[in-house]
């Protein structure tokens, strides 16, 4: 069926002003743009527990981050101290700045450089242990490792992605000790570095 040709419109009738009452109720009735006001409530739940599950993520990957240069730090102050007392005959341990740049080689990139002083982020703490006379047993009376070894502390403040005005930081520390090799020989001659 063919259409006919174009025809005006019929002219609508003028509408009656609104009161301010009658306009309220006609906004609240309507259902224009609902879904944008239900998204945009329901959208900042959303974000946030993406932003939650992206900091899960970074908590974790910070914490196996640190983890593994702390055990990389000791490891290599231990084997400094070892080849030390292999090359010259006394038992030398790595200073402090050593440790902390052994520590800043290792970390992966979501951990800042360290420092040993107060305030750093992170922290490093490296007690040096010489236990060389060989009693095996600790001043608290429970068993010790003979020799040389190093406890090696790291703290650090983690700051989480978008919620920093509700944490302010987790505070993380890994703990780690190991054995200079060598320094079972009895008697070592022990720099006081490593005391």
């Amino acid at each position: 069926m063919a259409l006919p040709p174009n025809r005006p419109r019929p002219a609508r009738a003028p509408r009656a002003a609104l009161s301010f009452a009658q306009a309220l109720k006609r906004l609240c009735l309507t259902r224009r743009g609902a879904a944008a006001v239900e998204f945009a409530i329901s959208g900042l739940a959303l974000l946030a527990f993406i932003m939650a599950l992206l900091n899960f993520g970074l908590l974790g990957f910070s914490l196996g981050a640190l983890a593994h240069s702390v055990q990389a730090t000791a490891r290599e102050a231990a084997m400094y101290a070892s080849n030390q007392y292999a090359t010259t005959g006394t038992m030398t341990c790595p200073t402090n700045s050593m440790i902390t740049t052994y520590f800043d080689n290792f970390a992966q990139p979501p951990l800042p450089a360290a420092g040993t002083s107060t305030g750093s982020n992170p922290l490093i703490t490296a007690t040096w242990t010489n236990n060389s006379s060989g009693t095996g047993v600790s001043s608290s009376g429970g068993p010790e490792w003979n020799g040389v070894y190093l406890t090696l502390t790291v703290k650090y403040l983690w700051s989480p992605i978008g919620f920093n005005m509700f944490i302010k930081g987790i505070p993380l520390s890994i703990t780690t000790a190991t054995t200079v090799m060598g320094s079972f020989d009895i008697p070592t001659v022990i720099s006081p570095s490593c005391s």
